[in-house]
């Protein structure tokens, strides 16, 4: 069966959104820039193994790929693309109102907001790829100002010369896959929404340790060496900062190929955990319902 392609409104945005899968859902969220297409060409994951532990619910973040957009960056700052998140989520629920929220950069970022406005629901996290955060922060919001100016001013003309080079992507590491594919992308991307994505990833920062200490839901990291745009010290952070961590996982670009697989793994304690925590309430329920 193939994956389930749709747009759904919610409110006055409408996202492309798609799943597969059965079982509990994950909601995953793609980089900055990025798109459900720039995923499916990077090949970090290997989505359809995914499919066969949960329901897989992929969509494109507001402005990014075939979603709606805007040109005002209020818009695109983590903590709306949370809410989106959090949307998306409620649409695709499983029957005990509980998923998982997941995602790379950006879409790790928005599952932390969501987590903290809706941490009821939230029966673990993924969290893949967290970029630069607090200290680490101010000098990536130069270079996004610097490439949001860029994108105003030149559009898509600089990335759309990309098409008449050589595709090495095949022949590079996972980061360098990435990064390309994602320039490769923003060829046929609306100029004047990327540069609101930028704009609103300036104003952007991931939560504060002291409310990040109270989210106590299984958590799992991943990150890589040697990517100033997605440091290992943020990682490092969360991981320390987090109260349920069940593990970080640190990679070489050049070899993730155990990431999906550590994926499934904790999806399945998950939902394990959360189907024995769903019957143990449901067994109080009968034992106080009977009769004396």
């Amino acid at each position: 069966m193939k994956p389930i392609s749709y747009l759904q409104r919610f409110g006055n945005i409408e996202l492309a959104v798609r799943k597969h899968g059965q079982g509990m859902p994950l909601v995953w969220g793609h980089n900055l820039l990025g798109s459900m297409r720039v995923d499916d060409q990077a090949g970090i994951w290997d989505w359809e193994e995914l499919e066969e532990h949960c329901m897989l619910a992929r969509y494109d973040a507001r402005g990014h790929g075939n979603s709606d957009g805007s040109y005002a960056a209020k818009d695109y700052r983590w903590s709306t693309l949370g809410n989106d998140m959090l949307r998306v989520a409620d649409s695709v629920t499983s029957t005990d109102g509980s998923y998982i929220l997941g995602g790379a950069s950006m879409g790790c970022c928005a599952a932390l907001e969501a987590a903290l406005k809706a941490p009821d629901k939230v029966a673990g996290l993924i969290l893949a790829l967290p970029p630069t955060a607090w200290r680490s922060r101010p000098m990536q919001a130069v270079r996004y100002k610097r490439q949001a100016w860029l994108s105003g001013a030149f559009g898509a003309t600089p990335y759309r010369v990309l098409d008449y080079l050589p595709d090495a992507r095949q022949h590079v590491d996972a980061r360098r896959r990435l990064s390309n594919t994602v320039a490769r992308g923003l060829a046929t991307a609306n100029p004047l929404y990327v540069q609101a994505a930028l704009e609103g990833a300036v104003k952007s920062d991931l939560p504060k340790k002291r409310l990040l200490r109270k989210l106590d839901v299984p958590t799992l990291i991943f990150s890589w060496n040697g990517d100033a745009t997605h440091p290992l010290s943020t990682a490092k952070i969360l991981a320390d900062t987090l109260p349920n961590v069940q593990s970080l996982v640190i990679s070489d670009a050049n070899d993730v190929s155990d990431w999906t697989a550590t994926a499934c793994n904790f999806i399945d304690q998950v939902s394990k955990s959360r189907k024995h925590r769903a019957a143990r309430r449901a067994g109080k329920g009968n034992s106080a319902n009977a009769k004396p």
